[in-house]
């Protein structure tokens, strides 16, 4: 097994610094592990994972209702709510750290927790929050750009799926999402569990997600398409299976980063 660099330190020491923080090499199934260990741990607390899977699920159904006069808008609002998944899923993070520990699944004492890390957790939010902005704003302007708005069918859901069968307007709007996804998932893989965790600085944080996935490139591309294939299948479904997918992606991505960092 190859690592980057030298000398852990506890999770419960103080925050750790690059060079302190080492990768470990996972094998190509290892995702399918961290599914079944995220599985266990929701089954061992389902009310606590059911009520974040059902917040999440309220939220993008919300969200799909109030834009549903502009699709152009819905589609770039929900495509950007899982761009900050990552983010969402925090109290997922430590819902999984506490159960690892032997501790008691605990809301309260998971807020208490990201109130301590809130400097780091924040400076991330923002971080994300500023991708899923350029998101929106791109996937407003590309539909404009494309819909006549004096048109009986402009902003009506006969209008959007005309125009996305337009070449030009589905191969921009893949491959920009896709150079965004890959950014947040390069950035993200690992992140926001490892500042709920040991409560490093963003940098320091963003930096070991970004050597996770370049030293792991198989395994992280097979965990970041079953994330997309499972988020598509909770979407299809009007986000009733997000009540359950949410949680268990939720808890695998923190299994995924205790594979992964020491």
């Amino acid at each position: 097994m190859t690592t980057h660099t030298v000398n852990p330190r506890s999770p419960q020491s103080a925050p750790a610094t690059d060079a302190e923080i080492r990768i470990r090499d996972v094998p190509l199934g290892a995702p399918l592990v961290w599914l079944r260990s995220g599985w266990a741990t929701l089954i061992h607390a389902p009310g606590p994972s059911l009520l974040y899977g059902l917040l999440f699920a309220l939220v993008c159904f919300g969200v799909a209702m109030l834009s549903a006069s502009n699709p152009g808008f819905t589609t770039a609002f929900l495509t950007g709510l899982l761009l900050i998944g990552p983010v969402l899923a925090t109290g997922l993070y430590v819902a999984a750290r506490q159960h690892s520990q032997g501790e008691p699944v605990s809301i309260g004492a998971g807020l208490t927790l990201l109130w301590q890390r809130r400097t780091s957790l924040s400076l991330f939010v923002l971080f994300l929050a500023l991708v899923m902005a350029a998101w929106v704003r791109f996937s407003a302007l590309l539909f404009a750009l494309k819909v006549d708005a004096f048109a009986p069918t402009a902003y009506s859901w006969e209008g959007f799926l005309a125009g996305s069968f337009d070449p030009v307007i589905v191969g921009f709007f893949v491959v920009i999402g896709a150079i965004l996804a890959s950014v947040v998932f390069l950035t993200s893989a690992v992140a926001v569990p490892m500042i709920a965790d040991r409560d490093v600085n963003p940098i320091t944080a963003i930096t070991a997600s970004y050597r996770a996935v370049v030293q792991n490139p198989k395994p992280m591309a097979l965990w970041a398409a079953l994330i997309v294939a499972l988020t598509l299948f909770g979407i299809m479904s009007w986000f009733l299976a997000m009540v359950f997918l949410f949680p268990l992606l939720g808890y695998a991505t923190w299994f995924s980063y205790r594979d992964l960092v020491e």
